[in-house]
């Protein structure tokens, strides 16, 4: 009698331990088909900052931990190497400029009659060697040959130097030729590309934040040498700020891009940061590390990634996240 109230006890429980398996079941459906609760952490985009040109630095005017805004200075080189290159540079610039307004200018009014006036000097010098040569050879046994040949050769001489003298007036007076000019203006393009190229180097001097963000790290001192693969700093961008969270196969298809969401943290438990989810992966991971469970450590999930606004800045990198989703229909629900 008292084994088979034994197992009537045994069975009763067994129902009662059905029943309740059964209601829980119904409620973990219920959830399943309302609100969705996915686990990350936040995440963004960092940017490691060096310098363009290499040198010794000179400040670093930021630390760790602090907003930056676009366009602020964050470190400076010693620069005194760049100024004297850039003005190397502008000394070059304004020689070429001089000597392209020369070729410009042409011939001066008094180069010109200078060489008129050495034009009718050679043409008068030739003339007389003219006509001491013709009078040396009249006088035949009267001379002799070798003076004839002397006069005779020098006529020849000085009719070379007044061809010489015309040819000379010739150019002054045509001015300067257009291929002279073409290369004196190239020369000057040149000397300008190397006078912008050093006031790009020295304005790189100075190290800037391309965009609004927080210093995770400062990585050089002042003093350190650096060069263009030197980072001076590793900024965060806080825009967009993400929070990272991962979907089963099951809920997949409960969450799309575009729906708005709420990103919750242990740091501030009654606030709700309203995010939108901007990228839903297409391929299947298993578990990260960073929310895994017992459960959960052989499942594969998909990366799901939701933007967030974050004004006041209280959210930081890595800080884990708890995303609420009111999850659409299953399909066929």
């Amino acid at each position: 009698m008292q084994l088979t109230k034994r197992k009537v006890l045994l069975l009763l429980a067994a129902v009662f331990a059905v029943v309740v398996g059964g209601f829980a079941a119904y409620d973990a459906t219920r959830d399943n088909t309302g609100m969705l609760k996915l686990y990350g952490s936040i995440d963004m985009r960092t940017v490691e900052l060096a310098f363009e040109e290499s040198g010794r630095i000179e400040e670093v005017l930021v630390e760790e931990g602090m907003r930056v805004a676009a366009g602020q200075q964050l470190a400076t080189l010693q620069k005194r190497r760049y100024e004297i290159a850039r003005e190397t540079a502008a000394a070059q610039v304004n020689v070429a400029q001089k000597e392209l307004q020369l070729l410009l200018a042409g011939s001066r009014q008094e180069e010109i009659d200078a060489a008129r006036a050495e034009l009718e000097a050679a043409q008068a010098s030739h003339r007389f060697a003219q006509r001491t040569c013709a009078r040396e050879t009249k006088l035949g046994d009267a001379t002799t040959k070798l003076r004839v040949d002397e006069a005779c050769s020098q006529a020849k001489v000085s009719l070379a130097q007044a061809r010489a003298a015309q040819e000379k007036l010739d150019l002054l007076l045509a001015g300067t030729r257009i291929e002279q000019i073409e290369v004196a203006r190239a020369n000057l393009k040149l000397a300008e590309a190397s006078l912008a190229d050093a006031q790009r180097a020295l304005e790189n001097c100075t190290l800037v934040s391309p965009s609004e963000g927080v210093i995770r790290s400062r990585l050089r001192e002042k003093g350190d040498m650096v060069s263009a693969q030197s980072a001076v700093y590793e900024l965060a961008l806080m825009t967009p700020l993400w929070a990272r969270v991962w979907v089963d196969e099951v809920n997949l298809g409960r969450i799309a891009p575009g729906q708005k969401v709420r990103v919750r943290v242990d740091s501030y438990p009654d606030r709700v940061f309203e995010a939108v989810v901007g990228f839903v992966s297409t391929v299947a991971e298993f578990t990260p590390k960073t929310v895994q469970t017992e459960d959960l450590r052989t499942s594969l999930v998909y990366e799901v990634r939701a933007t967030l606004a974050d004004p006041q800045g209280l959210l930081r990198l890595g800080m884990p996240v708890t995303v609420e989703v009111d999850a659409l229909p299953a399909e066929g629900a």
